[in-house]
């Protein structure tokens, strides 16, 4: 059966907003009556054969290539930028995220954002534009680029079970600078997402923008790799992104996000049992948790050799003696989500084992890196009363 012609073009079309200057190309749909049907399907086979993937999946398809933008007519060339790398955990904790961005000395100095884990319309988050909200609060410019079509929330993510409206989710990158070109960069797929415990249309991409400054432009391209992939696999969706910012043919990228390097292989069970099984027998147990610091010198080296290989580093652009991610083993959602992954006696082996380290593991997740540019001061930020899961990185970039 054919496909009906439905797909639209979502970046067509502006309108003004008010005392904010924004001029919107605005994400939306009509698809949320579909949710119940696309949840009953069991796999993406049976989907592409069914009678509504005909009616819906050009929309659904065009949807999740395409780019939501509010651009402010007062935005102007920048002689400086400081640039912040957050996962921001879908923007649950929306209010303590935007106070964090408001307040802090350091991020509220921040020119540009470049968020992972970003939603638009869905239930465990309250059903806000986060990224529209965040730049309306902060007095930025801002492209958010959508991936997923989420019909099911993760583990422990929505306890209210609120109904989704636009129910996208995606990355973003918000800006002081003028935004020109915007790319939603499509990345290699590593794992079926309509099959996951997050049910899911869409897959993997990356957000990745082209911002003016006043001596030339630069490009920032937001990362967030995918965590239920082995590093080479990783490795491969980071190859795709670079290469398209380099479409842009603008000599300055600064990479920033969530790599993901939490050095192990989450694409099947088998491969976590070997890893774990790797770890405890060779590397060792106090080793293990050492290397969660360190995962360029050992089980993370694919997503490294990468960046070399397409002309990018990371010296000088990280602060490598904090971690990025704490997980605290006494906090139940911690706990839960750790048991899922590796089960109930190993979870709670690992809370005995892990009481030399008071109960706490620092991992580094996130990370920027340059092509032919330079920074100093990189820091990174931790805001208290999980406003987030992630600490924020930041770097001050010469330009």
């Amino acid at each position: 059966m054919r496909r009906a012609s439905r797909t639209r073009e979502y970046q067509l079309g502006a309108s003004t907003c008010g005392l904010l200057r924004y001029k919107p190309s605005v994400l939306q749909h009509e698809l949320a009556s579909h949710y119940p049907e696309l949840r009953q399907i069991r796999s993406r086979k049976q989907l592409h054969a069914s009678a509504l993937w005909a009616q819906i999946g050009d929309e659904v398809e065009g949807l999740l290539r395409a780019v939501e933008r509010g651009d402010r007519s007062d935005a102007r060339p920048l002689d400086k930028l400081r640039a912040v790398a957050w996962n921001i955990q879908r923007g649950t904790h929306f209010e303590k995220l935007r106070d964090a961005l408001l307040t802090d000395p350091v991020l509220r100095e921040a020119d540009v954002l470049m968020l992972s884990e970003v939603d638009l319309g869905l239930g465990r988050s309250h059903n806000r534009n986060v990224a529209k909200e965040l730049a309306d609060a902060l007095g930025m410019s801002y492209a958010f680029a959508a991936s997923y079509l989420t019909l099911e929330d993760d583990h422990l993510e929505n306890p209210d079970q609120t109904e989704n409206t636009l129910a996208l989710a995606g990355s973003a990158i918000l800006s002081r600078a003028p935004i020109k070109r915007v790319i939603n960069a499509d990345l290699p797929e590593v794992r079926d997402k309509f099959s996951s415990s997050e049910k899911r249309l869409g897959k993997k991409r990356a957000v990745i923008a082209e911002l003016e400054m006043t001596r030339g432009t630069i490009v920032v391209a937001q990362a967030h790799l995918d965590s239920n992939a082995s590093s080479r696999q990783r490795a491969q969706q980071l190859s795709a992104l670079l290469a398209q910012a380099r479409t842009l043919e603008v000599p300055r990228i600064l990479l920033g996000g969530d790599l993901n390097t939490t050095t192990y292989n989450l694409g099947s069970k088998w491969g976590l049992v070997k890893d774990i099984l790797h770890k405890l027998l060779v590397t060792g147990f106090d080793g293990t948790v050492t290397n969660y610091m360190t995962p360029d010198r050992r089980y993370e080296l694919p997503i490294f050799e990468a960046l070399r290989e397409a002309g990018f580093a990371t010296t000088g652009l990280n602060d490598r003696a904090l971690g990025t991610m704490t997980y605290d083993m006494a906090d139940p959602y911690t706990f839960e989500k750790v048991r899922k992954a590796v089960g109930g006696i190993l979870a709670r082996w690992l809370v005995r084992r892990l009481r030399t380290f008071d109960g706490v593991v620092r991992a580094r997740l996130d990370w920027f890196a340059g092509s032919a540019l330079s920074g100093r001061d990189p820091r990174v930020v931790h805001i208290a009363g999980h406003a987030t899961d992630h600490d924020a990185v930041v770097i001050d970039i010469d330009v």
